[in-house]
């Protein structure tokens, strides 16, 4: 009788559980239909590449079409929270980052979501290492020199970052409080303004990732002083870590990864990890995210909720010393 259950059960497509639930009958198939990727974002930029790159790669994995919605607002929280809020059934995505899931809860007093909570990480994707870059017109040809400059005029240097609360602006309270010195923040309508500014002297350095400082760098406005990561980039190999530099304990780094409403159903989890850890394999894909300084990661999701567990703790930290509260 047993074995001729089990037997029946398997042919139907369910698990034999064992006693006292005998057998266990096979969850619903995944996918059936279209799966919704959100961006937070408006179209454009390393966020919405990603995605695209991302929705691509998972309709094949899966079988299913997959498109990318843009739904910006309020520094990502509109289409986060969306996500957060929408049925946990594999079918509605979103594409997060470090400033959405770990840095917005800490600038923002209230939230109409959690991102520890009501979030299921699936897959981290990719690190986006951050770069000290300094105005080229600066007599310091590297970061020991640069620091040396900035703590003699102390609130006479100045560093400028896309607006308040993001990660260049945090990233700088941060430089400034680590070297023990005053520097003042101007913020700007966006990373190229930032950058512009720098390269024409007016604001001595930035936080800036490699794609934002890259063609101000190749026209010899600006220069990478060092990457805030603990190895060198492959794609910039001169330029130094912050610890080789003279800062050690000065990392600061973006990265991207995909979640799905908290619920979700274990075996879509662990599905799309799967599939999702192959999205960069494809060489053009992983070419295009080393032009840009994008690192591409491989992580379960067990590896990927640690990164958020441990961030969440540092940036915690790093909002508390600059004081910032957007609210």
């Amino acid at each position: 009788m047993w074995r001729t259950i089990c037997r029946v059960a398997m042919l139907a497509g369910g698990i034999c559980a064992g006693i006292p639930a005998l057998c266990q009958a096979q969850s619903p198939p995944y996918p059936t239909r279209l799966i919704t990727l959100v961006v937070p974002f408006v179209p454009g930029g390393a966020t919405d590449l990603i995605a695209r790159i991302v929705a691509q790669h998972l309709g094949k994995e899966l079988g299913q079409s997959v498109i990318v919605e843009n739904r910006p607002g309020a520094s990502g929280i509109v289409g986060t929270g969306a996500v957060a809020k929408s049925p946990p059934d594999g079918y509605t995505l979103v594409l997060g980052s470090a400033d959405t899931i770990v840095i917005n809860p800490h600038l923002h007093k209230e939230l109409p979501f959690d991102s520890l909570t009501d979030l299921a990480p699936i897959a981290l994707l990719a690190d986006a290492p951050e770069f000290i870059v300094a105005s080229a017109s600066l007599p310091a040809s590297n970061l020991r020199e640069f620091i040396e400059l900035a703590r003699a005029k102390p609130g006479g240097f100045n560093y400028g970052s896309p607006g308040v609360g993001t990660v260049p602006h945090l990233a700088g309270a941060r430089f400034a409080r680590m070297i023990g010195t005053e520097m003042v923040h101007v913020p700007f309508s966006g990373s190229a303004a930032a950058m512009t500014e720098v390269g024409s002297g007016s604001v001595q350095m930035t936080i800036s990732t490699k794609a934002s400082a890259d063609s101000f760098v190749q026209t010899g406005r600006v220069k990478f002083l060092a990457i805030a990561s603990p190895r060198r980039l492959d794609s910039l190999p001169d330029i130094p870590t912050t610890a080789e530099a003279g800062l050690p304990g000065y990392e600061i780094a973006n990265w991207w990864g995909i979640f799905a409403p908290q619920g979700t159903r274990p075996d879509i989890i662990a599905l799309l990890n799967s599939s999702l850890r192959m999205t960069f394999d494809d060489p053009e894909n992983a070419a295009l995210l080393t032009r840009l300084g994008i690192v591409p990661v491989k992580s379960t999701v067990q590896e990927f909720a640690e990164r958020i567990r441990l961030d969440d703790q540092r940036w915690k930290e790093i909002v508390a010393e600059s004081g910032v509260h957007l609210d």
